[in-house]
């Protein structure tokens, strides 16, 4: 069933008029500081109704975010008392990434395998694709997106290793800052990470805007031009595109073979998990280095976002060798947005600006 039929248009609508009555109800009693915030309910309501999170800067964040930390090497990181992901950074791991990843309606939008095994209908190919990651396949020739031991012929691939965390608050909004080193199989550090992720969420939407700089350390470093990087999400499977999944940009170009490949501002993946209509999209900020990033957007499931993959991307294109001296950084700056329900692309349009004037 497409995005846009009739019924799913109508089950979005029943749900959101439910949260609109919600909103609209006046809980701090009569006065003028009820009617104020019974007022800045039925904005709320009113931007649900039109597919537009609200602002942090204006609207707040109507779910506190609370994160804790468990003597299990992971985060976790609840919007009111829902689990809504969990960052996990153990020495086992090839690198840090977030699984799950959860919607407002408490399904999962991030595939389990490899962490997790057995689940029904779920696709078990592309080991190295967990949960929500940031990883490069070509770094001075060293492969950081895949998994494997050195051998008699090769040196085995490349290793993000979480060092510690500079913020962990929870409020109004959620702010989780983490510190990483890219090590080559020699042992030599070529990157310095230095990650902030901030957190909000609503009755029918969360948001993820992440900070990422990247520092080279005692020699430079260049980026090879490949399709494996940067910001990736293994989706769940029925969010494939053989399933309920479709892919759509910021051009308005649909399905993954449209979409790979461009740049484009943002793209997002609408399907249905379950009983939940659901969008996924992942934002790109103009300040953002190397923006509008391209897309390496996968039928199976892969969504990634890739700034440097130029010649793999264009065909007849020269390559973009993106490089960085001895202390040099660039800053990444993207927005996962997921929201209930299928987001027009007038809405997203709508989702990106809000982000691109917030986030100056």
């Amino acid at each position: 069933m497409s995005p846009s039929s009739p019924p799913d248009r109508n089950r979005r609508l029943e749900s959101l008029r439910s949260q609109a009555a919600f909103f609209s109800q006046d809980f701090a009693g009569p006065g003028p500081v009820g009617e104020l915030l019974k007022m800045k309910r039925i904005v709320s309501a009113a931007l649900l109704l039109i597919g537009l999170v609200p602002s942090a800067a204006s609207a707040g964040s109507p779910h506190p975010i609370r994160l804790v930390k468990t003597d299990a090497a992971h985060v976790d990181i609840y919007a009111g008392e829902t689990l809504f992901a969990s960052y996990h950074y153990g020495i086992g791991l090839h690198k840090p990434i977030l699984h799950p990843l959860l919607s407002p309606g408490g399904h999962r939008i991030t595939r389990g395998f490899p962490m997790e095994f057995g689940i029904p209908g779920e696709q078990t190919d592309h080991w190295q694709h967990e949960g929500v990651f940031l990883t490069y396949r070509n770094v001075n020739g060293v492969d950081f997106w895949s998994k494997f031991p050195p051998t008699r012929d090769r040196p085995g691939s490349g290793r993000i290793r979480h060092t510690g965390f500079t913020r962990m608050e929870g409020g109004p909004q959620g702010i989780l800052g983490t510190t990483s080193n890219w090590i080559a199989p020699t042992g030599q550090i070529l990157l310095r990470q230095n990650s902030q992720m901030t957190i909000r969420a609503g009755p029918a939407w969360r948001t993820l805007d992440l900070q990422i700089t990247l520092t080279a350390q005692e020699q430079p470093v260049t980026f090879g031009d490949i399709e494996e990087g940067l910001l990736a999400i293994r989706v769940a499977s029925d969010l494939r595109e053989d399933r309920t999944g479709r892919y759509l940009n910021a051009e308005g170009l649909e399905l993954a073979e449209n979409v790979w490949g461009k740049r484009s501002p943002w793209v997002a993946l609408r399907g249905t998990i379950q009983d939940e209509d659901l969008t996924l999209a992942i934002l790109n900020h103009p300040r953002s280095t190397r923006y509008p990033t391209y897309w390496h957007a996968r039928a199976y499931g892969l969504f990634a976002a890739n700034p440097f993959g130029r010649a793999d991307f264009e065909k007849g294109a020269p390559p973009l060798n993106f490089s960085l001296n001895p202390g040099e950084s660039a800053t990444f700056l993207y927005r996962i947005l997921i929201h209930s329900g299928h987001l027009t692309r007038s809405q997203l349009k709508n989702n990106f600006t809000n982000y691109r004037l917030e986030s100056k």
